[in-house]
This record gives C-alpha cells, sequence and structure tokens, in this order.
C-alpha cells in the first residue's frame, strides 16, 4: 500500500509543478511551439472535459471535488484489496489516484 501511496504522490507533486510552471511561463492563451507540430497553451476550463458545465453558475466546482474524493476513496479501498500479483493495477490505479487528487486541489 506504501508503494502505491507514493506513486500517487509523486503525481501529485509532478501535476502541481507542471501547472506552476505553465502559470510562470505561459502567457494565457498564446500558443507557445515546442516542437512544430506540439504547441502549448496556457487555458483554464472550470467544468469538466471539453469544457462540460463551464459555463453554470459555480456549483459544478464544488460537484466535481466532492466527485474526486469519493473516487479517490473508491481506489484508495481497491488499492487495498489488491493482491501482490496484481502489482501494474496497482500502479495504473496510483496513476489515476494522483491524476483526481491533483485536479481536486486545483479546484480548490
Amino acid at each position: 500500500m506504501r508503494l502505491w501511496m507514493v506513486i500517487a504522490a509523486a503525481v501529485i507533486g509532478l501535476d502541481q509543478i507542471s501547472k506552476h510552471l505553465a502559470v510562470r511561463w505561459l502567457p494565457a492563451h498564446e500558443p507557445a511551439q515546442v516542437l512544430p507540430f506540439v504547441n502549448f497553451d496556457l487555458a483554464y476550463n472550470t467544468g469538466a472535459a471539453f469544457s462540460f458545465l463551464a459555463s453554470s453558475a459555480g456549483w459544478q466546482r464544488w460537484f466535481f471535488v466532492a466527485l474526486a474524493v469519493v473516487v479517490s476513496a473508491m481506489i484508495v479501498r481497491w488499492l487495498r484489496r489488491l493482491s501482490p500479483e496484481e502489482r501494474w493495477n496497482g500502479v495504473a490505479l496510483s496513476l489515476i489516484l494522483g491524476g483526481a487528487l491533483g485536479n481536486a486541489i486545483d479546484r480548490v
């Protein structure tokens, strides 16, 4: 279980560092070319995927935070039940857990 939490914490840390660097170095809504076929563009999404619910009155923020917390708790419970042979499932779930909690941190 400790390994899964370390992986999730590393994902959260890298997520927060990368977002801090993007905010610091990228001007908003101005593409920065990284490769001829890859641009970085700083934009904010208050909704879900593809800005779903982004134009709502603000309730969606707390809805998505609550959803992330509930799903994260379910993933932690799942991780506790994994057998030693299911290590790749543990890695995958840890990555998902780190991403979900990183998004919840951003929304708060």
